[in-house]
């Protein structure tokens, strides 16, 4: 099969990998049919937290189930599914309060697994970890489920947003975006957001926020009579950018990061989150598979329309095109999806 393997940072490379075989009576066999290039690929690809040898890239994907171990029931060849971004065993300390993404045995695919920017992937205890899609629901609405959609709903319903709350967006590439999408579909009140990038300004704007200018804190202070967001979203994976939410939080509000890549170490200011009594919420990578019910729902319904948010769809055989757009910010990039 084709696949898109990682060898180092700045380089990808589409080559022929042997097929996926059932290894256990849990695992399912995913023929792909889109598999989306997630920030968190880029991270590696510029050198944070590169993997140190050679594997198949990617952790999201919606495909067609093509085989089944004995132990599957729940599943069958043919049905369309969207996998989560790991995988959980079910019977550890964390699985047991339904925080799966923190399992003990926790394997990630592109990491722990072989990704799924790969015509087959290999899905272990599938009748858990595999969602069956509605044949209402298109395979790009539905490229969505894996990471970036069901995780902004899932930080949202964690920092409690309420109807009419404040929002303030620091970041808007691809998960930012999603969260001014998201945060407006639950019923948030005025969102704001703020970006180095004019093009996707634009695109927050479309979608219904107020792009905050270089004098942000006292615009967003005038907007919401002098307290500052409810909710501010951190979706850069910087210090400066947390930091920089800090700044638009009122007192007592919440401080929502929904990012990856953030320094071990940097200086943050803890004193004025303290003074401000900011809760501070880490909310990267959550268990997206308890939330996805909930969102494929929206989607088939047409409650929420996350299209605007794919900038391009590629071939699996361009996906060192794909890598160095998303790196470079080329091209007004924002969701890039491979088609398999």
């Amino acid at each position: 099969m084709k696949a898109v393997v990682f060898y180092e940072p700045g380089r990808v490379e589409v080559e022929e990998r042997p097929d996926p075989k059932i290894e256990a009576p849990g695992d399912a066999i995913v023929k792909v049919s889109l598999a989306p290039v997630c920030g968190s690929d880029i991270v590696g690809y510029r050198g944070r937290g590169a993997p140190r040898q050679a594997r198949i890239a990617g952790h999201e994907m919606v495909g067609i189930v093509s085989e089944v171990g004995e132990g599957v029931t729940r599943l069958q060849p043919g049905q369309r599914v969207a996998s989560p971004f790991s995988v959980w065993c079910g019977g550890c300390f964390y699985c047991k309060q339904g925080l799966l993404s923190a399992c003990e045995h926790r394997a990630v695919f592109g990491i722990h697994l072989p990704g799924a920017q790969a015509e087959y992937v290999r899905v272990p205890n599938a009748d858990a970890v595999l969602e069956p899609l509605p044949d209402a629901l298109s395979d790009e609405k539905a490229a969505f489920l894996p990471h970036i959609l069901t995780g902004v709903y899932a930080g949202l319903r964690m920092a409690d947003v309420k109807a009419g709350a404040s929002i303030a967006v620091v970041g808007c590439g691809p998960t930012g975006l999603a969260t001014i999408l998201m945060a407006k579909t639950i019923g948030a009140g005025r969102i704001f957001a703020l970006d180095h990038h004019n093009y996707r300004l634009a695109v927050a704007e479309q979608l219904g926020a107020t792009p905050l200018g270089e004098d942000a804190n006292s615009a967003l202070l005038a907007a919401t009579g002098g307290r500052g967001a409810d909710v501010a979203v951190e979706a850069v994976g910087r210090v400066e950018a947390l930091a920089r939410a800090l700044d638009l939080t009122r007192q007592w509000g919440t401080l929502l990061s929904l990012s990856l890549g953030m320094e071990e170490e940097a200086s943050f200011p803890i004193g004025r989150l303290v003074q401000k009594k900011v809760r501070l919420l880490p909310a990267y990578a959550p268990a997206v598979k308890n939330y996805m019910p909930q969102v494929i729902n929206m989607l088939a319904k047409d409650v929420i329309d996350p299209s605007p948010l794919v900038s391009h769809t590629l071939a699996l055989e361009e996906a060192p095109r794909a890598y160095e757009m998303m790196a470079g910010r080329d091209d007004g990039v924002l969701r890039v999806l491979l088609r398999v």
